[in-house]
C-alpha cells in the first residue's frame, strides 16, 4: 500500500475508498442498463439522455447557477467537451464490443498519460505489458477479429478519457468539486443536445418506462460517479488513485459477464488482467517522478 494513503486519517481513507468503489459499481451497472436500452434510443441517444439528465440533477443539487460566470464557463468548458467526447466514443464502443474490452481499451488513455509523466526506466516494462495486453484484447480468438470499428471508437474512448484528466486537473483549487462536476456536464450535455438528446426524448416521450430507465441511467453512470469521483480527487493522490482504479476494466468485465451475459476468451481475460498489472505497477513502482502538481489523477 502506498505511503501517502496509509499515512492519511482512518477516515480519510475508508471514506475515499468508499467512494470509489461505489462509484464503480454505479457506473458498470448504468453502462450495462445503458446497452440493454441502444435497441430504442441507440448508442448516442442514450449518450444525450444520461448527459442531459445527470447535468439536470448534479446542477440542481449543488446549486450550481450560483457558480457560472464567463471565467467558470471558459474554465469548464474544455472539461465538457473532453466528457462528451468520453461518453459518445465509450458508447459507440461499447454497441460493438463487449464492456470488458471496452473499458480495458479506454482505460490505456489515463494509463499512457501516467507514463508521459513519470521519468522511471521500470516503465518501459509497463508499456511493454499494456502493448501485450492489448494485443491479447484484440488477438482472434476461435471466431475473429473485434469489430475493429468498436476498437476505434474505444480508442477515442482513451484519449478523451486523458483530455477529461488534463482538464479536471486544471480546475483543481479554482472550483469546487460539485461546481466542476455540474457544470462540465452542463456543458457536455449542450454540445450533444440538438444531436443526440433531442431525437432519444422525442422517442422516449412514446416509452415512459424505458424514458425512466434512461434518467436511471444517467444518475448511476455520470450523476453519482462524477460526483464521488471528484470528491476522492481531493482526499487522494494520484498514486492512491491509480491503484484503486486498476480494478476498472475487471470490474467491467465482471458486469458485462453478469448482467449482459457477455463472454471473453481466456486471451482477452489475460490481456485485461495485463492492462490492470500494468497500471498498478506504474503507480506502485518506486523512482524519480514528476512535481506532484504534474500528475494526473486518475477519475473514470
Amino acid at each position: 500500500m502506498p505511503a501517502s494513503f496509509a499515512n492519511s486519517p482512518v477516515k480519510e481513507r475508508l471514506l475515499a475508498l468508499t467512494q470509489l468503489v461505489g462509484s464503480m459499481i454505479c457506473l458498470q451497472f448504468g453502462s450495462s442498463l445503458a446497452k440493454s436500452l441502444f435497441p430504442l434510443f441507440g448508442a448516442g441517444g442514450m449518450v444525450g439522455l444520461r448527459t442531459a439528465f445527470a447535468a439536470i440533477a448534479l446542477v440542481v443539487f449543488f446549486r450550481s447557477w450560483h457558480a457560472i460566470s464567463r471565467r467558470t464557463l471558459r474554465l469548464v468548458l474544455p472539461y465538457g467537451i473532453a466528457i462528451a467526447g468520453m461518453n459518445l466514443c465509450f458508447y459507440l464502443a461499447l454497441e460493438r464490443i463487449p464492456l470488458g474490452m471496452t473499458v480495458a481499451i479506454e482505460f490505456t488513455g489515463p494509463l499512457f498519460l501516467a507514463f508521459i509523466g513519470s521519468r522511471r526506466l521500470a516503465d518501459i516494462g509497463w508499456i511493454i505489458l499494456t502493448v501485450l495486453g492489448l494485443c491479447l484484447l484484440l488477438k482472434p480468438d476461435t471466431a475473429a477479429l473485434p469489430d475493429m470499428v468498436g476498437v476505434v471508437y474505444a480508442v477515442g474512448a482513451a484519449i478523451c478519457w486523458a483530455l477529461y484528466i488534463v482538464f479536471g486537473k486544471r480546475m483543481t483549487g479554482k472550483l469546487s468539486p460539485g461546481h466542476a462536476c455540474a457544470l462540465g456536464l452542463l456543458s457536455s450535455a449542450m454540445i450533444l443536445f440538438l444531436p443526440c438528446f433531442t431525437p432519444a426524448f422525442l422517442i422516449g416521450l412514446h416509452h415512459p418506462l424505458l424514458l425512466g430507465m434512461a434518467v436511471l441511467v444517467a444518475l448511476s453512470s455520470s450523476a453519482l460517479p462524477y460526483a464521488l469521483e471528484m470528491q476522492a480527487m481531493h482526499r487522494l493522490s494520484a498514486r492512491d488513485l491509480g491503484v484503486l482504479y486498476s480494478l476498472e476494466p475487471v470490474c467491467a468485465a465482471c458486469a458485462g459477464i453478469l448482467l449482459l451475459h457477455e463472454t471473453l476468451s481466456p486471451l482477452r481475460m489475460g490481456g485485461i488482467l495485463c492492462i490492470v498489472a500494468a497500471s498498478a505497477g506504474t503507480v506502485l513502482t518506486p523512482g524519480k517522478k514528476g512535481p506532484p502538481n504534474e500528475q494526473p489523477e486518475l477519475p473514470q
